[in-house]
């Protein structure tokens, strides 16, 4: 069963998604508002300016110097480490290593559902222009093209990304795609800041196409409205219902305009719909799908 969207973020892959203030024992269970990120989670702050026994005081207190447990050990995303710096996470070598591994490392092919031919990740949240959204642990945002727009558009011959460093607004323009003479302009799922862009894109933009939840994924943002905007995106069975609603318009659109049968019962619609269906319009592809 997919995922349930709930008010706090989903964090993709986690096997506990409960707050380390809880996991310590200092709050009653509660679960993580800011997908593990902690030095700028809001909750966090709060219970340090009211003066509260913090999970790192907790954890002091608890045990002795040789088994503090490191926030990455109470957030259950490592099996085992004990923190050597007094639980200094924003100065702390070992937490800059696994913020800067998560950036690095390569993505994860998540488990899909086939839905009238088309693959949804699941834990992913969507964007109505086709672009999806998957919290991670520390906070961090990866982002790509979903798998019904990379099959529709077809395989890219080039792309246009943002510079590091940039900030981006959700439903800003972010990338392009370049194919022939055609190109569409992608929009951001969520506002932020970006942290990385896919380096195997420059040598192979088709990978969107072939691996659009893996290999594939555009980019990585710092989002500074998670929660806000991760409410205006779709996740769980509520994807499920929209990709099956996009799926639909585009078959009648293929008919109409070719009077070409795109069936996909029980099957995967072909890898590139606007090569394979002749007398398909690009711009109306864009004006139907990705305009949002």
């Amino acid at each position: 069963m997919p995922a349930k969207k709930t008010s706090r973020p989903f964090v993709y892959d986690m096997t506990s998604q409960e707050c380390i203030w809880s996991a310590a024992g200092v709050v009653p269970y509660r679960l993580c508002d800011a997908g593990f990120d902690c030095t700028g989670c809001s909750f966090d702050q709060r219970m340090q300016r009211k003066g509260a026994r913090s999970w790192r005081d907790r954890t002091r207190a608890a045990a002795s110097s040789e088994v503090r447990r490191c926030r990455h050990m109470l957030s259950g995303y490592i099996t085992a480490k004990y923190c050597p710096n007094n639980f200094d996470c924003a100065n702390c070598e070992f937490d800059q290593l696994v913020e800067e591994e998560m950036r690095t490392q390569q993505a994860s092919e998540p488990e899909v559902r086939l839905l009238e031919g088309f693959a949804l990740a699941l834990e992913h949240y969507y964007s109505s222009a086709h672009t999806w959204a998957r919290v991670e642990y520390g906070g961090q945002i990866r982002i790509g093209l979903d798998d019904f727009a990379a099959r529709t558009l077809g395989p890219a011959e080039r792309w246009d990304l943002p510079q590091l460093g940039s900030t981006l607004d959700q439903g800003e323009a972010w990338g392009t795609l370049f194919r022939d003479e055609n190109q569409a302009t992608l929009r951001c799922p969520v506002q932020g800041i970006v942290l990385a862009v896919n380096p195997r894109l420059r040598a192979r933009p088709e990978l969107v196409n072939t691996a659009p939840y893996g290999q594939g994924w555009v980019m990585i943002l710092q989002p500074t409205r998670l929660v806000r905007d991760l409410r205006r995106l779709r996740f769980g069975e509520e994807a499920e219902r929209w990709l099956q609603g996009e799926a639909q318009r585009l078959f009648d659109l293929v008919h109409r305009e070719s009077q070409y049968r795109l069936a996909a019962t029980g099957a995967r619609v072909v890898q590139d719909v606007y090569g394979a269906v002749e007398g398909l319009q690009w711009d109306e592809l864009l004006r139907s799908f990705l305009a949002a």
